[in-house]
């Protein structure tokens, strides 16, 4: 079983290639700099060297990878603070607009009955917005779950879309103070990836639960 992680070099997405690593699985792991090729390879898995906004690189990789059970597009990055409008472009095109390319650029890559899923956030949710913190976050994560929900509508064939959320976990991003460590967090992603369920689109915390959009 093969799984390839996009955005392995640290914090959930490394902790993913370890997890799934340990369970058995051939992991791929993408990083930005071969610095980070290191990380991945202690944890278990195979680094391969990808920034997601390049196109032409998602699409050099893709020329690379071989069959696929699972694609996990894991990278993203915290809100901005006071963005120009090129800063915004590029961290809605990180959070947004490039995972949903590179998801439909290895969609053939992917085998039958297999799984698509995207690292979102509670905080994409509209309808559980009860705080509106972090407003550009939240309409990043947004975006991409509209995305998500647009590319399956388009999809012509049945396949597992999965857009996750992994709780407030204790990475760069989540802060010290957070609620989970990163294996916590890996454990749970890993088994509701790994769950039997219907192809379709479905919205689920690290536990398993289900949100709404």
């Amino acid at each position: 079983m093969h799984i390839l992680i996009i955005g392995a070099s640290r914090g959930i997405g490394l902790g993913l290639v370890r997890e799934f690593a340990g369970r058995g699985w051939s992991v791929t792991g993408t990083v930005r700099r071969p610095v980070d090729e290191a990380a991945v390879i202690e944890a278990g898995g195979t680094p391969a060297l990808l920034d997601m906004t390049d196109r032409a690189a998602v699409q050099d990789l893709q020329g690379h990878i071989g069959p696929i059970d699972i694609l996990c597009i894991n990278a993203g990055v915290s809100e901005p603070a006071d963005p120009d409008a090129a800063t915004l472009g590029t961290f809605f095109d990180t959070n947004a607009l490039a995972p949903v390319d590179l998801a439909r650029a290895f969609l053939d890559r992917i085998v039958a009955g297999g799984t698509l899923a995207f690292m979102s956030s509670r905080m994409g949710s509209v309808a559980l917005n009860t705080r509106g913190d972090l407003p550009l976050y939240r309409a990043s994560k947004a975006a991409l779950n509209s995305l998500t929900r647009s590319l399956v509508a388009g999809l012509d064939r049945p396949l597992r879309v999965i857009t996750l959320h992994p709780g407030w976990v204790q990475t760069d991003m989540g802060g010290a103070g957070a609620d989970l460590d990163v294996p916590t967090s890996a454990r749970g992603l890993a088994d509701v990836l790994m769950a039997p369920r219907p192809a379709g689109s479905v919205f689920l915390d690290y536990a398993g639960a289900e949100l709404a959009w």
